[in-house]
């Protein structure tokens, strides 16, 4: 292998998909425009410009680019075996937490190790993380999400400094401020995917930005549209059990479509958004019980929020290929 190339795996969870390098085996010395380059969605990697391992199960196969690539330390003298994990998007920045990401990380790590439980080390802090039997899905735990404007953070002045952004106006989104390790802005929309006025019909490339880049987020914010689909209730949706078919609760479900910070642009699935549309839905009263179906476009994700302690994310990771790329893309 020239000594100009990089061994890279190609990885997915619900669509969200990142190239993974070895940092232990591997140095790519300028990460940020590696990232760039090989990201880029006209440009970047391609399964043929992998050697192909045979293994590509999912529906996110031939798409070009990638939503980050995940730098890989592990550190098997630990109990659990664990993993230093730094993610860099395709505009070059370090993201400090990355929900799907991390699950990525878990099953790579399986990969390697044979483990079934590992302990990630992220920017935002450990999280304990556990791959199924067969490891086509991972549990991620995501610490616990947080209104606290300044660790959102949120800019407010005069009469509202310091209080947390709930279902305000910001950039005409009526919008709920939180951090899941990275900071999200969450509004609920009318109608799930079914509806063909519903969170479908939004053109999010051009209402997100402004939100995105508003001065009440100085440091940005990834921003979720999302719509309750089920409350969890067990009656019709409004909360109420008035429909007749049951008093027992369910499982809330939520459709999610995420324009996310760094990518700049509307990923497949985004786990720190997830967790966040479920933590916001649940201080809006707009769910019953801790426990959702989140539902982005790559597909279901399995939240819980529990009133104290750490939520906690699940959904299906895939391999998509094996391959080599440039360390030096220019």
């Amino acid at each position: 292998m020239s000594a100009h190339a990089v061994p890279v795996e190609k990885y997915h969870g619900t669509g969200n998909d990142f190239l993974v390098v070895d940092a232990d085996a591997h140095t790519v010395g300028d990460r940020a425009a590696f990232a760039r380059a090989h990201c880029d969605r006209e440009t970047g990697v391609t399964v043929d410009a992998a050697v192909g391992d045979g293994s590509v199960p999912s529906s996110a196969t031939g798409r070009r680019g990638a939503d980050g690539v995940l730098f890989l330390s592990v550190e098997e003298r630990f109990d659990p075996t664990r993993v230093v994990m730094t993610l860099v998007q395709p505009d070059g920045s370090t993201a400090s937490m990355c929900g799907n990401g991390a699950r990525v990380v878990a099953r790579w790590a399986h990969d390697r190790t044979g483990d079934r439980e590992f302990m990630i080390d992220t920017q935002a802090g450990t999280r304990h993380a556990t791959v199924t039997d067969d490891a086509s899905a991972a549990t991620i735990e995501m610490g616990v999400p947080t209104f606290d404007p300044v660790r959102v953070p949120v800019a407010r002045e005069g009469d509202r400094a310091g209080e947390p952004l709930i279902d305000e106006p910001v950039e005409g989104l009526s919008v709920t401020a939180l951090n899941t390790g990275v900071p999200h802005a969450v509004a609920f929309v009318d109608g799930g995917r079914d509806d063909p006025d519903g969170i479908d019909s939004y053109d999010l490339d051009s209402i997100a930005p402004p939100v995105r880049h508003a001065d009440v987020f100085p440091e940005g914010a990834n921003v979720n549209l999302a719509a309750v689909v089920d409350d969890g209730s067990g009656g019709d949706g409004t909360g109420d059990g008035t429909d007749g078919d049951s008093d027992e609760g369910g499982t809330a479900v939520i459709d999610q479509r995420t324009f996310e910070r760094g990518v700049e642009g509307e990923t497949q699935s985004c786990g720190t958004g997830a967790v966040a549309v479920v933590a916001a839905a649940r201080r809006l009263g707009l769910i019953a019980g801790e426990s959702a179906v989140s539902r982005p476009p790559g597909g279901d994700l399995e939240i819980v929020v529990p009133d104290a302690g750490h939520a906690t994310l699940t959904g299906p990771v895939a391999h998509e290929f094996s391959g080599t790329l440039p360390v030096d893309p220019r």
